[in-house]
């Protein structure tokens, strides 16, 4: 049992959630002003929540710890492979072959140098808006022209502007699409029929494809 009440002081342990955030939201120093002080602030970030790490995962840091070497590490061993692979198939009805699980040291790091990989110079990349910053951002940072299809926003809800995206993905110089599921930031779960559609343009204009799916295990039962 879990205590969700408990309060964690996060301050002065180096947590981009509270020590970090106003560089890497605001791109601000400490002399930006909020109405609230810091530590008032109720944060709602889902990638870093203010939840105590699960006991199991504290006890298997703990059992590394008692090694007492730290050398240069990486996944050898099949039980990782084999561990995830099964969530995939239990999940989702997935699986995927062991050569094919490639390690990266976070998201970020992935998008920047799949991006590079992907694209030749005079190539763009495409995404839907608004979205996670930091597609534009590996963009901006391979110096790759970065082309947005604006999502559609009635009725309390966001939905595909497929006619944009078809237009924006047919111009021949458009490489890459960078989709996001669930949508960050709106939290849409794309619908079965929109992937499809989404999968028919990407093929009938021979596009990559990179998919961001860090949240996939969070369904709303609204859609």
């Amino acid at each position: 049992m879990y205590n969700f009440d408990e309060i964690i002081d996060r301050r002065h342990t180096n947590a981009m959630n509270t020590d970090g955030f106003r560089s890497y939201i605001f791109h601000a120093d400490d002399s930006m002003t909020f109405p609230y002080k810091d530590e008032e602030f109720i944060r709602m970030w889902v990638a870093d929540m203010e939840f105590a790490t699960p006991d199991i995962a504290i006890d298997a840091i703990k059992e590394r710890l008692d090694k007492r070497i730290f050398g240069y590490t990486r996944v050898f061993e099949k039980s990782y492979y084999d561990a995830f692979v099964g969530w995939c198939q239990r999940r989702y009805d997935w699986s995927f072959e062991r050569e094919e699980l490639v390690m990266s040291n976070g998201v970020i790091p992935a998008l920047y140098e799949l991006v590079d990989f992907i694209l030749k110079d005079d190539e763009k990349v495409l995404f839907l808006t608004p979205s996670y910053a930091y597609f534009k951002y590996a963009a901006d940072v391979n110096h790759k022209e970065s082309v947005c299809s604006d999502l559609i926003y009635e009725n309390v809800r966001y939905s595909i502007d497929f006619d944009d995206l078809k237009e924006k993905a047919s111009d021949p110089k458009v490489a890459l699409l960078i989709l996001c599921n669930p949508h960050n930031p709106t939290g849409r779960v794309w619908r079965e029929d929109e992937l499809k559609k989404i999968a028919q343009i990407v093929e009938d204009n021979d596009i990559w494809v990179i998919s961001d799916e860090i949240h996939c295990d969070l369904l709303r039962t609204c859609q």
